[in-house]
Order: C-alpha cells, then sequence, then structure tokens
C-alpha cells in the first residue's frame, strides 16, 4: 500500500507525490527508543515516515506522559511547526527501527508552490489530527476509564492510532501506551482489559488486542 498521509484515508494517494517528498529532504535513521525530534526544539520541518513505527507525544514536569498518536509508516508529521515556523510542541520517539526524511520549512515552500496538492494534504492531516486531540480531550473530562478504554478500542483509528494488524479488529498496541492514551495508570488498564477479556470482549495477546463482541463493548463506550 502507498499512502501520502497516515493511514486514515482509505484511498491511496498519488505515489509519485510521495516520491517527491522522500526525495526532497534528509533521511535519517532511529533506533527503538530514540527521539525523532523533542518538545520544544527548533522544528526540521516536515516529517516523512517511510519505515517504522513513531509514537508523537508530549511528557510533562512530573514524570506523566499523554500520547497524541501512534503512526505506522507511510506517514507524514510534524507539519503544524513546518508551516508556523514554531518549536516542536510535542515529542515523537521511534517504537522500532525507523527511516524518516526531514524536508526543511522553506524547500516545503517550494514544493507546496510546484504541487499544490501537498498543501491540501498537509491541511487534511492537522484537521484529523486536531479531531484526534478534540475527542481525546473530550473523553478525559466525562468518561469512565472502562468506557473510555471500550471507546478507544473500537474506534482507535479516531483517537490516532494505526496499529491495526491485517484487520481494523485487531490492535497492536502495548498495556502501557493505551494508559498513556487514556491518562490513566497501567495497571488499571490492564484490570479493565482483563474484565473484558473474562466476559468475552476481546482476546488478548503479549502486545495486541482482538476485538470480539463490538456489540457488547459499545455498551461500555456509550454508558457515560
Amino acid at each position: 500500500m502507498n499512502y501520502f498521509v497516515p493511514n486514515i484515508y482509505s484511498q491511496p494517494t498519488d505515489t509519485n507525490l510521495w516520491n517527491i517528498l522522500l526525495s526532497s529532504g534528509i533521511p535519517r535513521h532511529y533506533q527503538k527508543g530514540e527521539f525523532v525530534f523533542e518538545k520544544n526544539q527548533p522544528s526540521n520541518g516536515l516529517i516523512c515516515l517511510k519505515k517504522g513505527k513513531v509514537k508523537v507525544s508530549s511528557f510533562f514536569s512530573e514524570g506523566s506522559e499523554k500520547i497524541f498518536g501512534i503512526l505506522v509508516a507511510p506517514a507524514i508529521f510534524g507539519e503544524t511547526e513546518t508551516l508556523d515556523q514554531g518549536p516542536r510542541m510535542v515529542s515523537a520517539t521511534a517504537l522500532s527501527k525507523v527511516e524518516i526524511v526531514a524536508i526543511s520549512g522553506d524547500r516545503m515552500k517550494e514544493l507546496i508552490y510546484a504541487y499544490p496538492e501537498i498543501a491540501l494534504y498537509i491541511i487534511q492531516s492537522i484537521g484529523v489530527k486536531l479531531r484526534w486531540t478534540t475527542l481525546q480531550a473530550e473523553d478525559l473530562s466525562t468518561q469512565k476509564i472502562e468506557d473510555r478504554l471500550a471507546r478507544l478500542l473500537l474506534d482507535f483509528k479516531h483517537y490516532g492510532i494505526f496499529t491495526s494488524k491485517n484487520n481494523d479488529n485487531c490492535l497492536m498496541i502495548t498495556h502501557e501506551e493505551l494508559a498513556h492514551f487514556i491518562g490513566t495508570a497501567r495497571s488499571k488498564v490492564t484490570t479493565y482489559l482483563n474484565e473484558f477479556a473474562q466476559k468475552g470482549l476481546i482476546h488478548l495477546r503479549r502486545g495486541e488486542i482482538t476485538i470480539l463482541d463490538t456489540a457488547a463493548l459499545n455498551k461500555y463506550a456509550h454508558k457515560s
């Protein structure tokens, strides 16, 4: 599959544009656990995720972390700072071996003038990510933990998670990562996941969650 923006879009986009982007920046490689960039650093432009998996998050002074999205290649991120030339608003961390291409803001302006379609994709990507954060913020203020977890499992792409395995009913993610998404402790996520599994709503394997009963999960998701 060749997608220009994160896999939220079902339709493939112009592969030629993707190749133009990949040939317009500086390639870099990162190992699992390394920062692709850190919050408050000067922006190095648009990031094209060519291979691997990256989490976009923010770390707070007391040591907690809030994950905003998990992206699997091919994807783009760092759009906002590329356009406004401000410092990074979040951090991006490699969750696997990662290969990226970083395109400077000045080079991106040249590409947008030459290929206006690129601007449309960037605007769409920013808009979708704004929906992610809005949905996550609404859930943090209105729903119980088990309800938020059920809603995330049912609609994980709208939360900014793109780690499905072959189909939309199988999510490849750790309990720790889920906890950072919905704003709670890992132990609580594990407790509720085990409860869902015992009731036959999901099947758990290491780093993998398969949804078995969407109707039952929906009852949790819409309780609050």
